[in-house]
């Protein structure tokens, strides 16, 4: 038997090819969620809204993955349409019917993720640009959603051959209308943290390094410049076989790049483990990009000793501080003083590190520090 059903053995088909780019491709891209999972939620403790909306967009990519592969056993991939059983014609628009509304909620989800990562330490208009960008493109992947779910008039005329009445809209020009308003929010999304970066305080090697992760966003551009051209040569429903190809590379390279920035910790804590060796395994690493719950109050993340940080305009159970504030990072250190008795080595320790404190605190009192 054939790799289509109902075909003849040995009918030409790149079934089992588009197999293995969706099971690839989705099954690295669940690798990358599950290390996030496992920094965000484990290592420094800072799980966020933005964590939930990858995971969302992992599963919109993975059934639309999965719906692929299921569509390739009913003729997606053929060569030639000649070859295609009519028997199989029902179920492939009807797998492809179902599928689409996922694949719109896998690209969404990414960007929905990266803005909201944005929020965690954006300010003033920047902050204001990312909710207006959130809602907009909110709003267009729903009405994309829709035109996908509602292009014929019945419905069902979208994959049951014997409805011959009702009518269609013209879908390759909405396919090519919804790959270049998509191409356009992610070069918004990709671009809106750009000014903030420049302009923030942040040490120059960090700053390139995250400059060139946000830079990464552009391959997924480039796949929207290949989709569109492959759509635009559509000529039949199983021409669609390499868009719907080039449509899972970019929703999971889209989710790739998303998780890559938020691995820095996992990075980290190898490359500590394997300076200090085995000895000092168990012990978590901290990240400067996080906060976590402590005390009564928030810890900041490889902060120095004992002390309590307030970090301003950060409530708990958010997890990230304000680094690229373009103001400078904005503390206020509490010192409290208690007499006792100690050892003379102890005193020693204490005093140096009141005096660092001191160091990165203003020379008065309680009060902020702009650096």
């Amino acid at each position: 038997m054939g790799w289509t059903y109902n075909a003849l053995e040995g009918t030409p088909t790149e079934g089992p090819q588009i197999t293995a780019i969706a099971i690839t491709f989705t099954g690295f891209s669940l690798i990358l969620v599950c290390l996030r999972t496992y920094v965000r939620g484990w290592i420094v403790k800072a799980f966020g809204h933005d964590d939930w909306m990858i995971m969302v967009s992992w599963f919109g990519a993975c059934v639309y993955s999965s719906c692929t592969i299921v569509q390739t056993k009913y003729g997606l991939g053929l060569t030639s349409l000649d070859d295609m059983p009519p028997e199989n014609v029902f179920n492939f628009g009807l797998v492809q019917f179902i599928g689409a509304p996922f694949y719109v909620v896998g690209i969404w989800g990414f960007k929905m993720s990266l803005l909201l990562s944005y929020m965690r330490f954006f300010q003033g208009r920047y902050y204001t640009a990312a909710i207006v960008i959130a809602v907009v493109c909110t709003m267009a992947h729903i009405a994309f959603a829709c035109v996908f779910l509602f292009l014929c008039t019945p419905i069902e005329k979208q994959w049951n051959p014997d409805v011959t009445w009702g009518h269609c809209a013209q879908a390759v020009p909405f396919y090519l209308s919804f790959s270049s308003l998509t191409m356009c929010f992610d070069l918004l999304v990709i671009g809106l943290p750009f000014p903030v970066l420049v302009r923030s305080k942040i040490p120059r090697r960090r700053k390139a390094a995250l400059l060139v992760l946000f830079a990464l966003g552009v391959f997924v551009t480039a796949i929207q410049i290949i989709r569109i051209q492959t759509i635009s040569s559509l000529s039949n429903y199983l021409d669609s076989a390499r868009a719907i190809q080039w449509s899972i590379v970019e929703s999971n390279i889209g989710i790739t790049i998303t998780c890559i920035p938020t691995l820095a910790p996992l990075v980290k804590y190898f490359s500590e483990k394997t300076r200090t060796g085995t000895g000092s395994s168990s012990k978590q690493p901290e990240s400067r990009y996080g906060l976590q719950p402590w005390r009564n109050g928030l810890r900041a993340l490889g902060s120095r000793g004992n002390h309590e940080t307030d970090v301003t305009g950060i409530s708990l159970g958010d997890s990230t501080d304000r680094i690229l504030d373009t103001n400078g990072i904005v503390k206020r250190t509490d010192v409290v003083v208690t007499r006792q008795s100690v050892r003379k080595a102890d005193a020693q320790e204490s005093g140096d590190l009141i005096e660092e404190e001191l160091l990165e605190a203003p020379q008065h009192g309680s009060a902020s520090t702009s650096v």
